[in-house]
């Protein structure tokens, strides 16, 4: 009885600890960034949440499909979230449980190993899944509001908890499970599991849904019918899908489906924790005690930046081999990149269910844009670290004959390198295929290359002011208010680049609506070029930015 005490007052304080640093923190910066850091979450959430808003609240007029295309994109992106939260908590979890100088700290102190394990659970689960709750808070609000139930948001937070519990948990289980198999386990090991597993999920997802996409192309009303009641299928054996039914009973004033979802996801998620807990408390000491503690970030040395003709393509080069052997970098691009090629080839088969050609344009359109996110997310994640992740050995580059602003100007050609060749190629694959239409297209490319390009640099040069070479973590590093400000910039800049092409785009889709075949360039060519010119001098601007940013930091 008396060690069970000494235990719970041995976790009370470790808690106490962590509130007593949030506190310390907000007493810091309530001076004027606190404040910052709030408004910035407030613009995301606000824009996001109108985004979302005005497209529920168009599918809701539309009878039958409306309903239950706003569910899928409901029911989707809870699907996204899950592999999102399972791979972020898995590797954050190796850092924060088997890399932390604060972890070697602790085990030097009369704190049982079990209480520091479920300190580190949630303090895994909260800087892995928070920006994740972030994002999906006001999809889930536009959709009560826009179905007419604008309260039903507090009573899915339970729920809400526990589908993140569930990935976070998971992650968490197999990073166990692994460093009990193999104490020298590698991020590289780590991603390339969480990848197989994530692509397993996906497989069986697939196999278990009855229903597909193509629309049949007749007036028989049983045909129809039987369409629609295929594609309402929810599947049963998913989180996401729970999630969504949670959603949906809320809407329909259906209590017992919202007990029965509402039960199903905390009854998942805490048995995961007694497991988790029982591995922690069997495993955990041990599996610390023989893990290798030496650091996998490569080794840099003065020879190596003295035997290249370039310091530039030798800046390059290193960014190149540190990426490769890095797999908390590659395997996540790879898993992102797999996933955008398998939206390709679903993509490419919309021609032959929908032949429109006002339909196909407007897919195109949303197409870019879902792009353009995609690489606002990849610039946050990975860019937006990159400056703050060279920490131990930024007095080294710092010390050799290297100018800062070629350190600054090489990891911007990298990542924009990186990251527009996959978004070329994703625009263009997909759009040539839905419009036919090679100007559309050229247009669609111009449009996302330079977005892509504007959210590295946003990202680069907002790496260089919010640096931190205290934290090796990624994710820890792109959840600061840096990372928030990173995100609005990036996704208010998208915002921007919709609104300048908003006219063009208006009336060469009219002038389709109305049956009337034109050459879309002239609509598009001034448009085309104010974008360009703006995105040009904002890009300009941000580099001088970032150039004498990085001239300061110190070590």
């Amino acid at each position: 009885m008396h060690e069970g005490t000494e235990e719970s007052k041995g976790l009370n304080t470790l808690f106490s600890l962590r509130f007593k640093r949030i506190k310390g923190f907000i007493k810091k910066e309530i001076r004027g960034r606190l404040l910052i850091y709030f408004i910035v979450i407030f613009i995301f959430l606000s824009g996001t949440y109108w985004v979302f808003l005005r497209v529920f609240s168009f599918l809701n007029n539309i009878e039958e499909i409306g309903e239950i295309i706003a569910g899928k994109i409901i029911s989707y992106s809870f699907f996204v979230f899950f592999f999102m939260l399972l791979i972020s908590n898995g590797i954050t979890a190796l850092s924060t449980f088997y890399r932390s100088k604060e972890v070697e700290f602790l085990m030097a102190l009369p704190v049982p190993p079990a209480n520091i394990f479920i300190s580190k659970i949630f303090e895994t689960f909260f800087f892995s899944s928070w920006a994740t709750l972030i994002g999906a808070v006001p999809i889930v609000l536009a959709y009560f509001i826009a179905y007419g139930s604008p309260w039903g948001i507090v009573y899915t937070i339970p729920s809400f908890m526990g589908f993140i519990a569930i990935p976070s948990f998971l992650g968490i289980i197999v990073l166990m499970v692994l460093k009990r198999i193999n104490p020298n386990l590698s991020v590289k090991q780590l991603g390339i599991t969480l990848g197989i597993i994530s692509g397993i999920i996906i497989y069986l997802y697939i196999l278990t849904n009855p229903y597909s996409f193509n629309i049949p192309q007749t007036t028989n009303l049983y045909t129809v019918n039987r369409f629609l009641d295929r594609l309402r299928f929810s599947n049963p054996y998913f989180p996401n899908e729970w999630l969504f039914n949670v959603v949906r009973s809320i809407v329909d004033e259906r209590m017992f489906q919202f007990f029965r979802y509402t039960g199903s996801l905390l009854l998942v998620s805490f048995s995961l924790f007694l497991i988790l807990y029982f591995l922690g408390v069997n495993w955990y000491r041990e599996t610390w005690l023989t893990t290798e503690h030496s650091k996998k970030i490569p080794h840099i040395r003065l020879r190596f930046f003295l035997n290249r003709p370039s310091q530039l393509v030798n800046l390059l080069s290193k960014d190149w081999r540190i990426f490769i052997r890095s797999p908390n970098q590659w395997v996540q691009f790879l898993i992102i990149f797999l996933l955008l090629l398998f939206y390709v080839i679903s993509l490419r088969r919309t021609p032959i269910y929908v032949k429109e050609v006002f339909w196909l344009t407007i897919t195109a359109l949303i197409n870019t844009g879902f792009v353009a996110y995609i690489s606002a997310t990849l610039s946050l994640r990975f860019i937006f670290p990159a400056i703050s992740l060279e920490g131990d050995y930024w007095w080294i580059l710092r010390s050799a004959p290297v100018k800062p602003r070629n350190i600054y100007i090489s990891k911007m050609i990298f990542y924009i390198a990186l990251t527009t060749v996959i978004s070329i190629y994703v625009i263009y694959t997909s759009n040539i295929r839905l419009t036919g239409s090679f100007i559309i297209t050229l247009v669609t490319v111009i449009i996302g290359t330079m977005l892509t390009i504007t959210s590295v640099i946003i990202a680069t040069t907002m790496g260089t002011i919010f640096v931190d070479f205290n934290e090796h973590n990624p994710a820890k590093i792109a959840s600061g208010m840096g990372g928030l400000l990173t995100a609005v910039l990036s996704l208010g800049f998208i915002g921007l680049s919709l609104i300048i092409f908003l006219s063009p785009f208006s009336h060469y889709l009219g002038l389709l609506l109305k049956g009337i075949s034109v050459n879309p360039w002239p609509i598009m060519r001034n448009r085309l070029i104010l974008f360009i010119v703006i995105s040009t001098l904002l890009d300009t601007w941000l580099v001088k930015i970032g150039v004498s940013r990085i001239g300061r930091i110190e070590g």
